[in-house]
């Protein structure tokens, strides 16, 4: 274990705090406790800054996690707002960027901590959102006669499924 890993072992404990004791089998736990490596941007009081594993989405993706163990942006919204201060700090300093985070294994979950991603953007840069500004659910008749959108078809449709394996992947692995 590296001297930092050392360091943020002694000072955080378990990493759950006294509530939410830490989850031994949870990648971003590990990272706190310092059981497990990550390349540490920030380390506030309650939270922290990695970079994703494989470098994120983006050059410059960051995650920001609590120290304690929450398992998505609902189950503790005093967490889940600080969590999101921090990551509107980092935001602030990237410039134009996407902030998600996702809650539950239908909106592209796939590990059970709360974390929210910091994704740099630039025009052109091919990151497809599965937003629309239609009105409508997928594959409905806009109000305003439009076509009916499909979140998932179309040349966008690829786009999008690449950036949510890729964020899985980088949320995935510590």
């Amino acid at each position: 274990m590296d001297q930092r890993a050392e360091d943020r072992s002694a000072a955080h404990g378990t990493g759950g705090g006294p509530d939410r004791p830490a989850h031994g089998d949870c990648p971003f736990c590990r990272i706190v406790r310092g059981a497990a490596p990550a390349h540490i941007l920030r380390d506030w009081p309650g939270a922290l800054a990695i970079s994703p594993r494989g470098g994120g989405v983006t050059p410059g993706h960051v995650l920001v996690l609590p120290k304690t163990h929450v398992p998505d942006v609902a189950a503790d919204p005093a967490v889940s707002a600080m969590t999101m201060l921090h990551a509107a700090e980092v935001a602030g300093e990237v410039g134009d960027c996407n902030v998600i985070t996702s809650r539950g294994a239908a909106a592209t979950q796939t590990v059970p901590h709360l974390h929210v991603h910091v994704v740099p953007r630039r025009h052109g840069d091919g990151i497809a959102l599965p937003w629309t500004t239609s009105p409508t659910g997928p594959g409905e008749a806009a109000l305003d006669g439009s076509p009916p959108r499909r979140a998932l078809s179309g040349a966008g449709g690829g786009q999008l499924r690449k950036l949510i394996s890729r964020l899985a992947a980088a949320a995935s692995t510590p």
